[in-house]
């Protein structure tokens, strides 16, 4: 789940909802971006289906009685959560199997990234990366291997997390807000690109339907529309969080994504 808190209430995303809106903007990439047009497709389901490991967890979200804040991805608890990434990965692969590596490589990309944030997770982490690069190994295998194909992913794993973290900074703050005071992007979006020479993407809200960016990857401009809960404080109160969620209307948050100028 993706939680921002506000004064009387909560707004929860769930990570399948933004991964579906990070696989329409991997449809709009730029074909000339592209490794291999040929697997645009397959890039693709990858990113749209690429959190779909969260739907049974995000259908009932948990309270954090620590925070006393519905728990998010990025305070969930590490073990209950691999399980669930392992169960997504493999229902992507059934299907694609190009698509299920592409899954495996973004979650040990960001948790590599993670290790010593945190050292009572780090074993749990390292674990959980040498399961999933073993994997990763007899996938590779499977799809014949060589230096092209290494090249296809590494390309393609930078288009995904870029369309996850633009996705991200749709629904992790309110419309609205400067980049400044994001937590992730502040300094810019963390995927960059030879076509943008290696230097960080900004993001930018333009007004609270409008987000620019300074390196425009995609072939048009386009809307993406994010479903989400807005969960009164005071129905949690009354209800509990998950009666609360339940209870709560679905809305719909659109999204220009276009250039800064």
């Amino acid at each position: 789940m993706i939680v921002y808190e506000r004064e009387h209430d909560f707004v929860l995303t769930a990570q399948h909802e933004h991964g579906l809106v990070a696989g329409e903007m991997a449809s709009h990439w730029k074909t000339e971006l592209l490794t291999d047009e040929a697997h645009r497709e397959d890039l693709i389901f990858a990113a749209k289906e690429h959190d779909r490991g969260w739907i049974e967890l995000d259908s009932a979200p948990f309270w954090n009685d620590y925070s006393q804040i519905p728990y998010s991805f990025r305070d969930f608890p590490l073990r209950p959560r691999f399980v669930f990434y392992r169960k997504g990965i493999e229902e992507v692969r059934e299907k694609n199997l190009y698509a299920g590596l592409l899954c495996s490589m973004m979650y040990t990309d960001l948790f590599q990234n993670n290790l010593g944030a945190n050292a009572n997770d780090d074993e749990d982490i390292r674990e959980y990366l040498n399961d999933e690069r073993e994997h990763q190994l007899r996938m590779e295998q499977q799809l014949g291997g060589g230096e092209a194909l290494k090249l296809r992913l590494k390309h393609d794993l930078e288009i995904m997390l870029f369309c996850d973290q633009l996705s991200l900074f749709l629904c992790m703050e309110e419309p609205g807000t400067p980049a400044a005071r994001y937590d992730f992007f502040a300094d810019g979006l963390g995927s960059t690109f030879d076509a943008c020479s290696r230097q960080p993407i900004q993001a930018e809200w333009l007004s609270n339907e409008k987000v620019g960016l300074s390196f425009v990857p995609f072939d048009e401009d386009f809307t993406v529309v994010m479903p989400y809960k807005s969960v009164p404080k005071a129905s949690i109160r009354k209800f509990g969080l998950l009666q609360a969620y339940r209870r709560a209307e679905w809305k719909e948050r659109r999204v220009l994504i276009t250039g800064m100028s």
